[in-house]
C-alpha cells in the first residue's frame, strides 16, 4: 500500500487545520493519506481532477457512520506523496495542473493537466514528489 499524501510544512508555519465533525460516505472504506472530498457533508474519495478538501489521518473501514480526521488542504500547505504512472515530459517542477492518482494515495505523473496538484520537487529515485493542493475544495 502506498504512503499517501503526508503533511510536510505550512510556508506561513501553520500548524495543520484537523476537520472531525464529518462522518465518511457509508460503506466507503479510506486508508491513511487519501485525497478526500465533501459530497453532502459526508467525506468521499476525491476524483483525478475533483477539488481536494483534506486527507485522511488514518484509515478507515467500510460501514455506516464512521468517524475520521481529515487534514484540510489550506494555501501554504506542502505534502510528501508518491506518484505513478509513467511520467511524461510535463512532469517537472513547476507544474501546477497534476492529477490524482485512481488510489487518491498518489499523483498521476502521467497527467500533468486538469488536476488539483502542483509540483515543486521530484525525486525520480523514490517516485515521490514535494505537492501542493493548487485547487482546493474548502479554502
Amino acid at each position: 500500500m502506498a504512503q499517501g499524501f503526508k503533511y510536510v510544512y505550512n510556508d506561513y508555519g501553520n500548524d495543520p487545520t484537523r476537520i472531525t465533525e464529518f462522518l465518511m460516505t457509508n460503506d466507503e472504506a479510506g486508508f491513511a493519506g487519501e485525497a478526500v472530498k465533501l459530497v453532502a457533508g459526508r467525506w468521499t474519495k476525491a476524483g483525478a481532477t475533483d477539488p481536494i478538501a483534506g486527507f485522511l489521518t488514518a484509515n478507515v473501514e467500510a460501514g455506516t457512520d464512521k468517524e475520521t480526521e481529515v487534514v484540510l488542504a489550506r494555501e501554504g500547505d506542502w505534502y510528501d506523496a508518491p506518484y505513478s504512472g509513467t511520467a511524461v515530459a510535463g512532469f517537472t517542477p513547476g507544474a501546477s495542473a497534476i492529477a490524482l492518482a485512481a488510489d487518491g494515495l498518489s499523483a498521476n505523473s502521467a497527467t500533468v493537466t486538469g488536476g488539483p496538484l502542483s509540483v515543486m520537487a521530484i525525486n525520480t529515485n523514490k517516485k515521490t514528489a514535494r505537492f501542493k493542493v493548487k485547487n482546493r475544495q474548502l479554502s
